[in-house]
């Protein structure tokens, strides 16, 4: 049997479903296993909008302890991955607002202020037998990208992130941002070309 990209959304929402009712029921491996599912979507969405690991992560735990608490107010009206999104995005836009300090883009190392402390992007090791100048333009490409990518509106950013990173499929983004189908593509096209375009005068490309 041949499952199309469609066929594969049906049971994985199916099978969120099950895990939901166990989990609104009480059972604690049911609700581990949607956070394992969306943990990757609900951090990406906050990293790549905060730009700061730690701020992500604090944001994330925040977001599955609200579904958690409110999960048996969950009625099913829409899928569980675009209810987890929206408690995503309404999070993170509520600790913009809250947040006093203002964002500045970190470098891969920067001194912060008077302390001596050096902040370190949350950038995956590699192996250390790599010539070391190749690893730095590595991570320096790296986040050139992801500074493209959070100097996207916040529309543009959503699309590439939910497409580009999390690999969704144009149904699920279109449901998960209440879009048509011709503008998610048209503001995929505008996010791509914008990044590229970013990457471009930095001589990243």
């Amino acid at each position: 049997m041949i499952h199309t990209e469609d066929n594969i959304d049906v049971e994985h929402n199916d099978d969120d479903d099950r895990l939901v009712k166990l989990a609104s029921d009480g059972d604690q491996d049911a609700f581990a296993e949607l956070v394992t599912r969306y943990q990757s979507m609900v951090y990406n969405l906050a990293f790549h909008s905060l730009r700061i690991a730690d701020d992500a992560s604090s944001v994330s735990q925040d977001v599955f302890l609200k579904a958690y608490r409110a999960l048996r107010n969950f009625r099913g009206e829409c899928k569980f991955s675009t209810w987890i999104y929206r408690i995503a995005q309404n999070t993170i836009r509520d600790y913009i607002r809250s947040r006093s300090r203002r964002i500045m883009p970190v470098s891969l190392s920067e001194y912060d202020g008077d302390s001596s402390e050096v902040r370190q992007l949350d950038i995956p090791d590699t192996d250390p037998s790599v010539n070391p100048i190749m690893v730095y333009e590595r991570k320096t490409r790296d986040e050139e990208v992801r500074l493209a990518i959070a100097s996207l509106s916040e529309t543009h950013r959503e699309i590439v992130i939910l497409r580009d990173i999390e690999g969704c499929s144009y149904e699920e983004i279109t449901e998960r941002l209440g879009l048509e189908l011709g503008t998610v593509k048209s503001r995929l096209n505008r996010a791509r070309a914008a990044v590229k375009d970013y990457l471009c005068k930095r001589n990243i490309l």
